[in-house]
């Protein structure tokens, strides 16, 4: 006994997939209705190490007077100093560093009053400096000791 099989026809099988794509998509529907109020009632940008980094060392260096008043700050992070420039996460430091002191000028030396330092692995505080604010477990603001 031959059992004949039948061909699906073409236009079955599409309505089949539309609503299968259709009905897997519906999920999405409100998505540009919850969006604006997502927005409105979450604070995301604490969730973003970038800026979450950026403005807790532009508060932190409110806070000290005279940090500002230099022209020049001094950057400092457990990276050789003549690799910071070698290594992606050093360069992202640096800059986001940077940015955060803005309009003074970001140097990689220790020879300023005031150093901001990453440290990622271990603190090694540069010699004749002492840290005058913790910001976050990597980020540290460094002042000259006066001897």
């Amino acid at each position: 006994m031959i059992k004949k099989i039948h061909k699906i026809p073409d236009k079955v099988f599409f309505k089949a997939v539309f609503l299968i794509v259709i009905l897997w998509n519906l999920k999405y529907l409100f998505l540009p209705v919850q969006v604006p109020f997502t927005i409105l009632t979450q604070d995301f940008i604490w969730k973003n190490p970038f800026y979450s980094s950026v403005f807790a060392l532009k508060k932190a260096a409110s806070d000290i007077k005279s940090f500002q008043d230099e022209g020049e700050i001094g950057f400092v992070s457990d990276e050789p100093q003549n690799n910071v420039f070698d290594i992606p996460t050093s360069i992202k430091n640096f800059y986001i560093a940077q940015y955060a002191v803005i309009p003074s000028i970001l140097k990689n030396d220790t020879e300023h009053e005031y150093e901001i330092a990453f440290f990622d692995r271990n603190i090694l505080l540069p010699q004749g400096f002492s840290i005058v604010k913790k910001i976050n477990e990597k980020l540290y603001i460094l002042k000259k000791e006066n001897k």
